[in-house]
């Protein structure tokens, strides 16, 4: 059994997927995906690295929002070694003009967080 790390980052300006490494067992590939948020929050506590490790190891993702255009996500799959990927998983991210056409459109109706239906 693999672990494979990934990170997907989201920024007023861009999104990026990044594919991290492959680890042989849970607990290193939560500690590679932790590392990458201590990277991405430089304020994150020792406490905080520690519960989002433990989150990591037990569920597999993690998000986090530091404001309503920056996001990070984080992801361990579970894969078989030596065994190719079903080709319906191959792919890992796609967004369509039609997809940018709803961002931009969702971010004209609730610029900073909060709908203008709820103002």
């Amino acid at each position: 059994m693999a672990y494979i790390v990934t990170k997907l980052v989201t920024s007023e300006k861009s999104i990026e997927f990044f594919l991290i490494g492959s680890y042989s067992d849970m607990k290193a590939a939560a500690a590679a995906a932790t590392e990458e948020y201590k990277e991405y929050n430089k304020k994150a506590s020792f406490i905080n690295l520690e519960m989002v490790n433990e989150w990591l190891s037990t569920r597999g993702e993690y998000s986090f929002r530091q404001d309503t255009k920056n996001r990070l996500q984080l992801d361990i799959s579970q894969v078989e070694e030596n065994q190719a990927i079903p080709q319906e998983q191959q792919k890992i991210f796609t967004c369509s003009e039609d997809e940018k056409t709803f961002i931009n459109i969702s971010k004209a109706l609730v610029p900073d967080g909060i709908s203008q239906a709820s103002k």
